[in-house]
């Protein structure tokens, strides 16, 4: 896969959680988002399907992608949100609510890496077991 290709498909995967996830939020607080906002959502969204790309450097631990990767996703959650609103105090009390989102994207996606990599063992193991 070509390297434009490979970020459009993270850029194009940020977007999808970025829409579900500020759907339900704007569902759940029953409000509206101009088309600034909007805009800015998708941008936001689209950057940090791009940061998940830091868990392809190989080089790194485990720790040290998740690391970086939440300092990065938390830095551009926190620039959307004071861009949004012009208020720190909104931007503050915002975090722990980016957190708890954080946590249960990242046991969904990592639990969804553990079952596509438990078929593609069981798909080998199938493999072997015909060639023998």
């Amino acid at each position: 896969m070509t390297q434009f290709k490979y970020l459009l498909l993270h850029a194009q995967v940020g977007v999808g959680v970025g829409a579900f996830i500020s759907l339900l939020s704007v569902t759940v607080h029953h409000a509206t988002l101009s088309m600034t906002q909007f805009w800015l959502l998708m941008g936001m969204s689209v950057v940090m399907g791009l940061v998940t790309t830091i868990f392809d450097v190989e080089r790194l631990s485990f720790i040290s992608q998740l690391s970086g990767h939440f300092i990065l996703e938390l830095l551009t959650y926190t620039i959307f949100i004071w861009l949004t609103f012009h208020d720190w105090v909104i931007t503050w009390h915002s975090i722990p609510t980016f957190v708890v989102i954080y946590v249960l994207v990242f046991f969904y996606f990592r639990q969804q890496g553990q079952n596509r990599a438990r078929r593609i063992n069981e798909k080998l193991a199938t493999r072997r077991r015909a060639d023998d």
